[in-house]
């Protein structure tokens, strides 16, 4: 019998257009033969599945929906819901409440990483290195004079919590901060303010694979704007996206290497992705996406090709990941 599978995306932020997105690749790839998927939307307002044109509310007591007088209960949820609550742990919280096997990280992994600031502190107590950065807080914002000070200009602004680039500002001289400031805030109440890295960016997808971390591509990204932002990540068909990139044999290794180990000790699961820059001869890390883009633009299913995995086996992996 094919196993029920739930494929959850929306979500309450910004990154729901991208999520919805995400999910319609999932759809469209999935393996038909062995699973049963379900779209189900997850919104402020309602959480519903979405069924041959028409709608149908979750029960929430236990994630089930009721089509046509039949309940559904679901064997599993693919959670491809960036940004919260997807993203963050709340849903990954709620389905070990109520035993519901599902794709991506747990709860606390999900959580922390959702968190730029706190995954930078402890990537650096294992001599990882990250960019130098300060946390400002809407309730308790650090002043200007203290960010220059510290961080100097040319800097970063970004949501200390959130993906996709949304309400990131490049800063390049003082006099911009305080709009960059303004518009990070109003997609988070805490943001962090990271040093300029100037060199190459890349990127690495990892999955599980026999239950061992396997680091599948690392992709170079260059890009035609100041910065890979979200116009450049979905829109801009003038970005390049690289795979594999072009780094010496060593540093590639030492990415991938440096990828399956972040895997591990974040004690990942499913499909990740982790931006890095390589700058003055040295690998920083600079995000860890617990739930990475799926979408036709996104970089894992070109990792996943390029290692000779196709889209369909890699969703695969992930659903029989969960079980």
């Amino acid at each position: 019998m094919k196993k029920k599978i739930a494929v959850v995306t929306g979500g309450f932020s910004g990154e729901a257009e991208i999520s919805l997105k995400s999910a319609e690749t999932v759809l469209s790839h999935i393996d038909r033969e062995k699973y049963e998927p379900y779209k189900t939307i997850i919104l402020k307002n309602k959480w519903l599945v979405e069924y041959q044109g028409r709608e149908y509310p979750i029960d929430k007591n236990d994630f089930s929906v009721t089509i046509d007088g039949t309940k559904i209960s679901f064997d599993g949820v693919f959670v491809i819901l960036h940004g919260t609550p997807g993203e963050d742990g709340k849903l990954q919280g709620y389905f070990d409440m109520i035993g519901l096997p599902y794709t991506s990280c747990g709860a606390t992994t999900s959580a922390l990483t959702f968190n730029k600031a706190i995954t930078n502190r402890l990537l650096s107590t294992y001599d990882i290195n990250v960019a130098k950065s300060v946390v400002s807080y809407r309730e308790n914002p650090t002043t200007a004079n203290i960010i220059l000070e510290k961080i100097g200009t040319p800097c970063f602004v970004k949501p200390n919590n959130g993906g996709s680039s949304i309400g990131i500002s490049k800063v390049n001289t003082s006099d911009q901060l305080a709009g960059a400031l303004e518009k990070a805030f109003h997609e988070d109440s805490e943001i962090i303010i990271e040093q300029f890295l100037e060199g190459t960016e890349i990127t690495c997808g990892v999955i599980s694979q026999n239950n061992e971390p396997k680091a599948l591509a690392i992709t170079e990204i260059v890009c035609e704007s100041e910065f890979f932002d979200f116009e450049a990540k979905y829109n801009d068909h003038a970005t390049q996206e690289i795979t594999p990139a072009r780094i010496d044999d060593t540093r590639y290794q030492e990415c991938l290497k440096l990828s399956e180990f972040i895997y591990e000790t974040l004690q990942c699961k499913g499909m990740i992705r982790i931006d890095y820059m390589i700058s003055n001869d040295k690998l920083f890390v600079i995000e860890v996406n617990t739930i990475p883009g799926l979408t036709a633009a996104s970089l894992l299913p070109q990792h996943a090709e390029h290692s000779g995995i196709s889209t369909k086996e890699l969703f695969t992996n992930a659903i029989e990941a969960m079980f």
